[in-house]
């Protein structure tokens, strides 16, 4: 977020809930100017059970690409299979 008055970044300083609307998942974030100093305010909404940590997700293993001494045996299984059709007709 930039600053109104001078452009520069904002750095969110507080975060407080809302708890005075009817609908859970208000905050009211303050932002500080990096550059200035200016001082702003935002209401916010925020998804439910954000402040809960969130699981960290594991990656799938990375596969290496097919190195040139695996495209032989693709190779050979390709020509073995036209070999047999050829010798079915």
């Amino acid at each position: 977020m930039r600053c109104l008055v001078c452009g520069a970044e904002m750095i969110l300083t507080n975060v407080v809930p809302d708890d005075t609307m009817e609908v859970t998942g208000f905050e009211h974030h303050t932002f500080t100017c990096s550059e200035c100093q200016d001082v702003e305010g935002r209401l916010v909404f925020a998804e439910q059970g954000r402040g809960k940590p969130v699981p960290e997700q594991v990656a799938p293993p990375i596969v290496p690409a097919s190195t040139a001494q695996d495209e032989p045996v693709a190779a050979s299984g390709l020509l073995t299979r036209v070999i047999a059709k050829i010798r079915a007709h």
